[in-house]
């Protein structure tokens, strides 16, 4: 397994990403600290500098392994369960644009706000039909890119639509795409799995992307979460794809990726 590190340009203090600012000098702190990866976290993929990123990867030994794109939805409201036509479009058109800069940099793409909520869960069947519709139309890009999508399992108190892993897994299934995987988080498996460890090995072979914080937010070890046993899970399952930290800065940015990495890294020891 790998270990990804959450960057950013400019998102606010409470946004659950590690490392904000410079991408070149994020990517260089991320090596210097130990990781493989990283995840970037932007709005707009147009607005990144693709030829800069892949030089400070190549530069410092460190790969993209994710774009996330829930600011699409934080800034913009941009999701495929909008009632309005036109906004489902552009969300669409918003996670091309992410699939094209994951092309090039050979990174996966996170679909977790932008899916959206369902407004009236009385017409259920509509909005989610909404959902599969522009799914499928993400799914028919990055498929001819070969490039995967990644369906994000979301707390109850962010959205109303796929919470729990189980839901995540017949969402992809009435799609039956290989460019669909599932994406945890351990914060939001907290509040909604019945057993963590259980729903990683339901998942298996469709697990596409993890993300590790602790059951406040904070890295891992500042929480109540064993991630022993999640780990333990993770290698049952044969996961051998990226761990993200996607954990609020505190006490800052550096101290929290620094303690997120000393800390798992010691658990896998022990656990080897």
């Amino acid at each position: 397994m790998k270990f990804s590190l959450t960057i950013a340009k400019d998102v606010s203090e409470t946004f659950p990403v590690l490392l904000r600012g410079d991408y070149a000098e994020n990517i260089k702190k991320a090596s210097q600290l130990g990781y493989d990866c990283v995840e970037i976290h932007v709005r707009d993929p147009l607005e990144l500098n693709l030829d800069e990123i892949l030089s400070a990867c190549e530069k410092n030994h460190v790969t993209v392994s994710t774009l996330g794109t829930g600011l699409g939805y934080v800034i913009d409201r941009l999701s495929f369960t909008n009632p309005d036509r036109e906004i489902r479009e552009r969300a669409v058109a918003r996670i091309i644009d992410h699939i094209n800069a994951a092309r090039e940099l050979g990174a996966k793409v996170i679909i977790g706000s932008m899916r959206g909520s369902i407004p009236d869960k009385s017409e259920y069947k509509k909005y989610e039909a909404f959902a599969l519709e522009c799914f499928e139309k993400c799914l028919s890009q990055a498929e001819d890119k070969g490039v995967t999508l990644l369906v994000e399992a979301i707390n109850r108190y962010e959205t109303n639509f796929i919470n729990i892993v189980e839901e995540a897994l017949e969402f992809i299934e009435k799609i039956g795409s290989s460019h669909l995987q599932v994406h945890i988080d351990t914060f939001h498996m907290n509040i909604e799995e019945v057993g963590m460890a259980k729903s990683i090995k339901t998942a298996g072979s469709l697990l596409g992307h993890v993300h590790f914080a602790d059951s406040n937010r904070r890295y891992p070890g500042m929480g109540h979460i064993n991630f022993k046993e999640i780990i333990k899970a993770l290698k049952d399952t044969g996961y051998n794809g990226a761990i993200a930290f996607e954990c609020l800065p505190y006490p800052n940015g550096e101290e929290a990726a620094k303690g997120a990495i000393e800390n798992i890294k010691a658990i896998f020891m022990i656990s080897m």
